[in-house]
């Protein structure tokens, strides 16, 4: 008698049943996916007009922490051709809808082209203010961290890259970083039972004075 694949499955006999029953799912799968592909390229490629300009225009704008090299390939290159892309994106969208609907009608072909191209401008647009927006908090994030950095060298404090001790001071002597309050980062004085030593941090976030090995 034939079994039920599920049946089967649910009293865990048989793998070839098991994976026979995969199969033909995956077959339908496929066979659905092969039926609608051009719908999904479609989709894709509608999903892809929208969001890649938005990435492109904020990320023009947005503010980086980069060298020239950087700002240049990334920045500029890189936020141009995602804006080109979304462009590229949109025209194929067009393309398929005209396919996908088999319309070769002139007219239905520029009002579609011309709906592509501004939804696109649009997300590009919507970036670009995006971006702008979140540009004054970033440049200032950054600028902390540059300050910190600079902070940190000058005081002679450097990173291990370890867990048990995370840090080392100017004099040698071992930390490990233990938590982070409103107005100090404190540490562990390694192999000095019962002391800590703090970095004052302002309410800006700015490090502003190391306290060396204290009680």
């Amino acid at each position: 008698m034939k079994r039920s694949s599920l049946a089967l499955i649910a009293a865990g006999v048989g793998g070839a049943a098991v994976a026979g029953y995969g199969l033909s799912i995956g077959r339908d799968a496929w066979k659905s996916t092969k039926k609608n592909f051009l719908l999904i390229l479609f989709l894709a490629a509608v999903a892809g007009a929208m969001a890649v300009p938005f990435i492109g225009g904020r990320e023009l704008v947005r503010g980086h922490d980069r060298g020239f090299f950087g700002t240049v390939f990334k920045t500029l290159v890189g936020s141009a051709l995602l804006l080109a892309s979304g462009f590229v994106m949109g025209f194929v969208a067009v393309w398929l809808f005209v396919a996908y609907g088999n319309d070769n009608n002139a007219e239905v072909k520029a009002i579609a082209l011309t709906f592509a191209a501004g939804a696109t401008a649009m997300s590009g647009c919507v970036g670009l203010l995006w971006g702008l927006f979140q540009r004054p908090g970033r440049l200032r994030k950054i600028a902390i961290t540059r300050s910190n950095d600079d902070f940190l060298q000058t005081a002679g404090i450097r990173e291990t890259g370890g867990d048990n001790i995370t840090h080392y001071d100017a004099s040698g002597q071992a930390l490990r970083f233990l938590e982070v309050h409103t107005d100090r980062l404190v540490f562990m004085a390694v192999g000095r039972r019962g002391k800590r030593a703090y970095i004052d941090v302002g309410s800006d976030g700015r490090m502003t004075a190391y306290s060396g090995v204290v009680m």
